[in-house]
């Protein structure tokens, strides 16, 4: 096993680029059509998860007229609740799923090219690379979430905790968080670390480069821009794109990237409307966090990407064209 640098530059996902892809005028095209299209499909999806939602939490005993108001409800409750929470995860997803994937199928048609090509290298999606991820950040990244939350006395009680009172409720917490932040990190992933990363990779092939462009705007996206969590999403969003070149496609770094909402929403804070309180800067504590995740990531790329057992468990490998053989020699 070769301890070289990957020459990320040369990376599978981002050597195919077409004329299309690098044509100015398409990628504005794409930009305007895709998220104007992506917002409408994701506004009217949301909207119908919304309202059954909520007839839903109201056992179907509830009138038209009682609508809004049971909306504006559950939107004041902020998270507070387990209904309003739920209710939450339950609208970003619904909202965010489809205007994803209309976005990526504008980008595809304009580009002429398969919307697969924003996912993966290989022939299929690799699910086991995704639960890989999944669980790699669980296993490494989790100890350092469940430290810094309940060795802090001044941190709340966790969300997985406080807002049921049983375990079978806690339980079913956690599992409908599971399910609906996984396809959630997909729709980002798939724009950001699919899309965005290709597009840019048109520009220039730097590692450094299309990291810290891709991590600031997806920090960008988010709207919160205090100096912490910002600088927190940037690296992220770097440690994603290094995944996602790293090992051909989006699979892993979807895993990690749910895992880290999956373990916020249990054990940090639930999906909240408003933004978190500005600390006014970047603390010692926080920036050592933020370095430990971009270096995490990092590692366990490449542990995936250069331990045999694991490449082959993960489906890592399973590339068009590659034999086993030729692919140990790929993830070298």
């Amino acid at each position: 096993m070769s301890l070289e640098l990957p020459r990320l530059s040369q990376a599978a996902f981002i050597a195919d680029l077409s004329p299309r892809e690098r044509s100015l005028w398409r990628i504005a095209l794409t930009l305007v059509a895709g998220i104007v299209g992506g917002v409408v499909v994701g506004l009217i999806v949301g909207m119908i998860a919304l309202v059954l939602l909520v007839f839903i939490t109201a056992g179907f005993n509830l009138d038209l007229p009682s609508l809004p108001g049971r909306i504006t409800s559950l939107m004041d409750e902020d998270g507070k609740t387990i209904s309003s929470a739920l209710g939450l995860l339950t609208l970003a997803t619904a909202t965010n799923g489809p205007m994803a994937a209309t976005f990526i199928a504008v980008a595809a048609l304009i580009a002429g090219t398969n919307p697969r090509r924003y996912i993966t290298i290989a022939a299929k999606i690799r699910w086991r690379l995704l639960g890989s991820g999944l669980l790699l950040s669980f296993v490494i990244i989790g100890p350092l979430v469940l430290a810094s939350q309940f060795m802090d006395p001044h941190a709340p009680p966790a969300p997985m905790l406080s807002l049921a009172s049983d375990w079978p409720g806690r339980i079913g917490y956690a599992v409908a968080c599971i399910a609906l932040l996984i396809p959630a990190a997909a729709a980002e992933e798939v724009v950001f670390r699919g899309w965005l990363l290709r597009q840019t990779s048109a520009i220039s092939r730097n590692t450094i480069f299309l990291m810290a462009v891709n991590g600031v705007l997806f920090s960008a996206v988010h709207g919160e821009f205090a100096p912490d969590p910002f600088l927190t999403r940037a690296l992220m969003g770097a440690g994603f794109v290094y995944m996602t070149l790293r090992l051909g496609g989006i699979e892993f770094s979807t895993g990690a990237h749910a895992a880290n909402n999956i373990m916020i929403v249990l054990f940090i804070q639930p999906l909240s409307l408003k933004p978190a309180p500005s600390t006014g800067g970047v603390s010692s504590g926080s920036l050592f966090q933020d370095l430990f995740l971009l270096v995490s990531y990092v590692l366990m790329a490449e542990a995936v990407a250069r331990w045999p057992l694991l490449r082959r468990w993960s489906g890592a490998d399973q590339v068009p064209g590659l034999t086993t053989s030729v692919a140990a020699e790929h993830f070298s």
